[in-house]
């Protein structure tokens, strides 16, 4: 939600340049000092001096603001794309926690604070209330994957994964419904986007009033990226590090894959390992050696354990998720040709043929193994818990 927050106080201030700058306005003759933007967190205030402190987000600064002859200073509401709500407040207003977004230039007295022409409040109080909004609206989301998309209509078709197996969803929108999207070339930081970014084989988050019966949405809000997880085995590394090759047993075809600058490259131990296989195909039967012996530690004669370790690999994707992030950090150096691989990532590339991966996952042949007895072959990415869409921060 902070993140959401610092792109509304931007996009808010250009607004105030377009519509304020007469309250700005000095005399031609005189040089005018350099304005200077602090976008970040209140840390401390000091109402004696008429001071704050503020965190800047992009280089982690702190900056002094001198308030005492700011002219412009306006509360604007989480989520806010403009001023046209905005209200005026007063520097005793402002609070730690608050989010702030600072126009101003050196002080004469003071170069190392800044004397602030302008300030636009988000409230601490408010952004984390609204952020408690959007995670209770989150747990009762719906995920799929786009099976069709009609601009006109403003329909788009999902498939939603249920006990029974896959169900269409048919999601109807609006002009009001806002759409977000996370982008290739910035996957962590979604930005608003429009129907028309929305494309066939997209993973979709949807927040809305669903039918009784579940087969119908009519969304508020609908977040998309082209995701995807794959399975397959490695058939080359780059000399670089951050690259590889990997032939997808779905598909049978190669696919190119580059890392991001944070991805994950993990190996699960083969207890894990095995676990997951059998969260996969409950009747797996691993072959005989250390591995299945490791395995077999984690059962009792009644079945898997429901305790730490065991229960993990009987929940749902979340709990999933929680045991890779779990498994040993390694080094793609440290992989081999041959090797099996689960990657998840954002497609990119012409016809998403290639993949910007977050996370892989070595060390899974046993659930690579365990697949073809429940689901013929099929790619296993969408069981895992990776590459879905995350709540914006």
């Amino acid at each position: 939600m902070l993140k959401c927050a610092s792109m509304s106080l931007a996009s808010i201030y250009l607004t105030i340049l377009l519509t304020a700058g007469s309250l700005w306005a000095q005399d031609t003759a005189t040089p005018k000092p350099a304005l200077e933007h602090v976008l970040g967190t209140v840390t401390a205030v000091d109402a004696a001096t008429h001071t704050i402190t503020v965190k800047e987000d992009k280089t982690g600064t702190s900056h002094t603001i001198l308030l005492t002859g700011t002219k412009t200073l306006l509360k604007v509401a989480p989520g806010a794309k403009d001023l046209k709500s905005a209200v005026r407040i007063t520097a005793d207003d402002l609070q730690t926690g608050d989010r702030v977004d600072v126009r101003g230039a050196k002080a004469e007295d003071n170069p190392n604070a800044l004397a602030a022409k302008s300030v636009v409040l988000m409230s601490g109080r408010a952004l984390q209330q609204a952020h408690q909004a959007q995670a209770a609206e989150w747990q009762h989301s719906t995920a799929g994957v786009v099976t069709s998309v009609d601009p006109a209509s403003g329909k788009i078709g999902i498939n939603v994964k249920a006990a029974e197996g896959a169900k269409s969803v048919a999601i109807q929108t609006t002009a009001q419904t806002e759409f977000t999207r996370y982008a290739p070339e910035n996957p962590k930081t979604p930005a608003p986007s429009q129907i028309d970014q929305v494309q066939v084989g997209d993973h979709v988050r949807v927040i809305g009033d669903a039918t009784a019966d579940g087969t119908a949405i009519a969304a508020r809000r609908v977040y998309s990226g082209a995701f995807r997880t794959i399975s397959g085995t490695i058939s080359s590394i780059g000399s670089d590090g951050k690259s590889v090759t990997v032939k997808d047993l779905a598909s049978k075809k190669p696919v190119q894959i580059s890392l991001q600058e944070d991805a994950a490259v993990r190996k699960l131990p083969p207890m894990m390992a095995m676990m997951l296989a059998r969260r996969f195909n409950p009747g797996y039967k691993p072959a005989e050696g250390p591995a299945a012996g490791q395995a077999r530690s984690t059962e009792e004669p009644g079945g898997p354990r429901t305790g730490a370790n065991g229960a993990g690999a009987r929940r749902g994707n979340g709990d999933i998720s929680a045991l890779l992030e779990r498994a040993p950090k390694i080094e793609l150096s440290d992989l081999k040709q041959g090797d099996a691989v689960v990657v998840s990532g954002v497609a990119t590339g012409p016809g998403n043929t290639q993949l910007l991966a977050n996370t892989v996952i070595a060390g899974v042949e046993p659930i690579l193994e365990s697949a073809p007895q429940r689901q013929g072959g099929q790619n296993l990415g969408g069981d895992w818990g990776l590459g879905e869409i995350s709540p914006p921060q």
